[in-house]
């Protein structure tokens, strides 16, 4: 603890940050100013920050804060992989694959997540996985799917936990062992993840490797189904009203069926058209349900069968107005559905420790405290060994004056005790 008060009076006698610029970026990003943001990191991207680099490409990518220009956030994009910096070179892959500002090219794609995975971003790894593990660009090979999602996994990255969990309990490219996709599932989902909270809520609710448990079970449907995700709501809406073991809640079941079936899962819009049908937990509409079976019954997949059979069954309940406005209501859905799939969010802004380069984060942190006053380019030149050393002599001798992780601790701990004040 008298290390901690030590830095506290010592970095209080530095001059002011230097690079003012980049935090005021990022209180305006964070106040929800993106155009402030912007403004404030484009001066250092053209000056070759990385950070900032890497920063206004996310910006113009999704154009917040300015004109959305893919083009321009590519060239950004290439500037910082130029330099090493792994997310821009992840970000690249992504942009290539998904065919953003660029032709698709899943060779390209590939390449630069092999680069950014080579220099250990987890992201990265899990990316190149999913790519040989689907066979996409290249030969599928579970093997090395596998390996990269145990590194990612090693790292903590909860969707390569999630898959790697899969990988184990379907036994592809890795032994067989439900107890190990049980724990990788668990780790997943206690780290947020819905697709591993809807895996694990079926462990229990069918006693896979653990003992049936319908309140555990249910409690982490919810958790996944409040984060929005189709499959665990639909699974929820099943527990709550047809659950063994529980007091079934059929108006909660409908409320989450539709929430379901309304970001297009199929399952859930049959499920919803039953509870329709049959006036449970809704009033009966047999126009509605017969809508939302038209809708299941063309999508492909296991419900598409169970919708099919089930529209022939309550036709006959329909006379030709009600098949028509039933017709009319689907196509209504089916718009609806289609305006509220955006797809994946736009890639935001990172601070230097969550873009994995360790010498540029160490440069940030001391541009903070004022003690550098080079670009944030993540080449430890002499101006960043001279900063070094002075915090050194300010705060701990016993540090290392070369960059390190250790050093890194030290410094968010200087940042961290700067902005908390005396």
């Amino acid at each position: 603890m008298n290390v901690r008060r030590a830095l506290v009076v010592a970095l209080a006698l530095v001059a002011g940050p230097a690079f003012a610029d980049f935090a005021d970026g990022w209180r305006a990003y964070r106040a929800g100013d993106e155009t402030a943001a912007f403004a404030a990191w484009l001066p250092l991207a053209r000056r070759g920050d990385l950070d900032a680099l890497y920063d206004v490409a996310t910006l113009y990518e999704s154009g917040r804060g300015v004109a959305r220009s893919p083009a321009r956030a590519l060239s950004l994009y290439r500037r910082a992989a130029a330099r090493g910096l792994a997310m821009a070179e992840f970000r690249l892959g992504q942009l290539y694959e998904t065919g953003t500002g660029v032709e698709a090219d899943l060779e390209k794609a590939l390449g630069w997540y092999r680069k950014a995975a080579d220099a250990g971003l987890a992201e990265a790894r899990f990316n190149l996985a999913v790519a040989y593990e689907e066979g996409r660009g290249t030969a599928p090979d579970l093997g090395k799917a596998a390996r990269l999602y145990l590194a990612a996994a090693a790292q903590g990255l909860a969707a390569a936990e999630h898959n790697l969990g899969r990988l184990h309990l379907e036994g592809r490219g890795v032994a067989k062992d439900v107890g190990r996709a049980f724990d990788l599932f668990r780790r997943a989902a206690e780290q947020g993840f819905a697709q591993a909270q809807n895996n694990l809520a079926y462990f229990y609710e069918r006693g896979l490797n653990v003992p049936v448990n319908v309140e555990r079970a249910l409690a982490w449907y919810r958790r996944a189904a409040e984060q929005g995700f189709a499959p665990a709501e639909n699974n929820l809406g099943v527990l709550l009203a047809f659950g063994v073991g529980l007091d079934h809640d059929d108006a909660s079941a409908v409320a989450w069926f539709r929430r379901a079936a309304e970001a297009g899962d199929a399952e859930a819009a049959v499920n919803l058209a039953f509870m329709l049908a049959n006036g449970k937990g809704v009033v009966r509409d047999f126009v509605e349900a017969f809508a939302w079976l038209t809708l299941a019954a063309e999508a492909p997949g296991p419900a598409q069968a169970r919708a099919h059979d089930y529209q022939v069954r309550l036709a006959g309940r329909l006379d030709a107005a009600g098949r028509s406005e039933a017709t009319r209501k689907a196509a209504a859905l089916a718009a609806a559905i289609a305006r509220a799939d955006n797809g994946p969010p736009p890639p935001e802004p990172r601070d230097s420790a969550d873009l994995g380069d360790l010498a540029v984060a160490v440069q940030r942190r001391l541009a903070t405290l004022g003690l550098y006053q080079g670009v944030v380019d993540g080449i430890a030149g002499v101006g960043t060994a001279a900063a070094i050393r002075a915090f050194v002599r300010r705060t701990d001798r016993s540090l290392p004056t070369t960059v390190s992780a250790r050093l890194l601790a030290a410094l968010d701990a200087a940042v961290a005790a700067r902005r908390a004040g005396p």
